[in-house]
């Protein structure tokens, strides 16, 4: 079983210190994003606070270019659940059975799903335990690397922690599962004197009304949430937090990278005049109220508030009807040449982010 392991660094000079949460095995966004900020490793610090593995399809190139970069003195590598999962998974004997069914729980990608193709294990000819010990010898020292990492940084008064911090005076002694996996760490807060920068949970989660996977910096609550919801959210972005420090006033940029292709609107656009309204954690499930050729009328089960629905963002499970996270029945308003990125084409229609919106415009509206 692993156990916390906590990390102090004290910087008295001038530094740049660019943090990245959740990558994902999203190894070709996360080396565009380096380069954006002009990441040097000599020079800057970096903190990767976790979940850099599973739910990409570059897992295993993404774990050796980061152990490459753990070389770097001021390169920082935090555990995230996805790490400690994955530890667990493949070298506690007691739990190998758990492998199955983490393959239907989770996203089709992945490096434990790759060697579990790989290998042929689908027609039975291997036990539980007996997979297990093939993937543990195949990522020997993959696995070797994660189960040393540590959980916490506590960089001059920064604390980057995975998923947060349990309301306690001393942060030492919050169990593991806080550090890795705690839920609405920015609306629980913490007492702590340090700001506390995290991933774990996409920002987006916490905007009610809109796609919106932007940093939030909460001076006053001391925290920071940096997830851009990379593999996780079917629109996304990694991205990274810069804390400049400069003769003793420290600064905040971020930069992000959201690969989707170009469009541009070819008039001006006026949204619908409606209430915007959004599916998000945890609330997916809904009702059926008027099926229609393109979007249907749905209403949320938790609160019964009516939200037109992409048909083909619609998906029945075990006789209930939910609708993909994220999703937002917003019009874009926009003026005609402005530029916008295309998250896909559906019908007729298109769903765009377009400046800070998210949401539709009719398909003949844009070029592209």
């Amino acid at each position: 079983m692993l156990t916390p392991k906590h990390l102090i660094k004290k910087e008295k000079n001038d530094y740049r210190l660019i943090a990245i949460s959740d990558i994902h095995g999203h190894l070709d966004r996360f080396k565009e994003l380096l380069r954006k900020v002009n990441y040097d490793p000599v020079e800057d610090y970096l903190v990767i606070i976790g979940d850099f593995v599973e739910k990409g399809d570059q897992v295993l190139e993404t774990i050796h270019f980061i152990m490459n970069l753990s070389r770097f003195p001021k390169c920082y590598v935090l555990m995230g659940n996805c790490e400690w999962a994955m530890n667990a998974l493949l070298t506690i004997p007691e739990i190998a059975g758990e492998i199955p069914k983490y393959l239907k729980r989770n996203s089709k990608n992945g490096i434990i799903r790759d060697i579990y193709n790989h290998e042929h294990f689908s027609d039975g000819h291997e036990t539980p335990l007996g997979m297990q010990k093939i993937m543990a010898e195949k990522l020997k020292q993959e696995l070797k690397f994660m189960s040393h990492l540590p959980t916490t940084l506590l960089f001059n008064d920064y604390l980057f922690v995975h998923a947060g911090v349990e309301p306690r005076e001393n942060y030492k002694e919050c169990g593991l599962s806080s550090y890795l996996e705690l839920q609405h760490f920015y609306e629980l807060g913490h007492s702590l004197k340090y700001t506390v920068v995290v991933g774990h949970l996409p920002t987006s989660n916490y905007f009610p009304r809109s796609i919106h996977n932007d940093i939030i910096i909460d001076e006053e609550k001391k925290i920071i949430c940096i997830d851009g919801g990379t593999g996780v959210k079917p629109i996304s972005q990694l991205n990274a937090l810069i804390i400049h420090s400069y003769k003793g006033e420290v600064t905040y940029q971020t930069e992000c990278v959201q690969p989707f292709p170009i469009g541009v609107l070819n008039k001006d656009l006026y949204g619908n005049g409606e209430v915007d309204h959004k599916i998000a954690f945890p609330d997916y499930e809904v009702k059926m109220m008027k099926k229609g050729k393109e979007f249907s009328q749905c209403y949320r089960v938790s609160d019964h508030v009516m939200i037109s629905i992409k048909n083909e963002f619609l998906y029945e499970r075990n006789h209930h009807l939910y609708c993909l996270d994220d999703y937002t029945d917003h019009w874009v308003i926009g003026e005609k040449g402005t530029e916008v990125k295309i998250a896909g084409v559906y019908g007729h229609y298109v769903y765009v982010i377009c400046g800070a919106q998210v949401g539709w415009v009719n398909e003949e509206d844009i070029d592209y």
